[in-house]
């Protein structure tokens, strides 16, 4: 999880937990989606690095800031789905998971 933070975000975070393990049936057999929340601690997007920044013809790739206690969250076409729900059904717990909530 760190090093995919490095490299998809040039971030790091502090407090990783592990929160939900999604799978789904793939022609190749079964793909597993780890998903983590932390709290960041420093983001450099120009410190991101990876085969899709070199490539201009695939996109931006510009990071959206989301702030998971309002009503902002609920407009975002998150994927899977399912994360979005868990999300919206957990943010609480996930938020002081990460150190965020006294």
């Amino acid at each position: 999880m760190h090093r995919e933070l490095k490299e998809e975000l040039g971030a790091e975070a502090t407090t990783a937990s592990q929160v939900l393990l999604f799978s789904y049936p793939i022609r190749e057999g079964l793909a597993v989606a780890h998903f983590f929340v932390a709290r960041l601690v420093r983001m450099d997007v120009a410190s991101r690095n990876g085969p899709e920044f070199d490539d201009p013809s695939r996109g931006a790739y510009d990071p959206d800031a989301v702030e998971l206690g309002g009503d902002a969250l609920a407009e975002l076409d998150l994927r899977p789905p399912e994360l979005k729900q868990f999300i919206l059904a957990n943010r609480e717990a996930l938020l002081a998971e990460a150190g965020l909530l006294s």
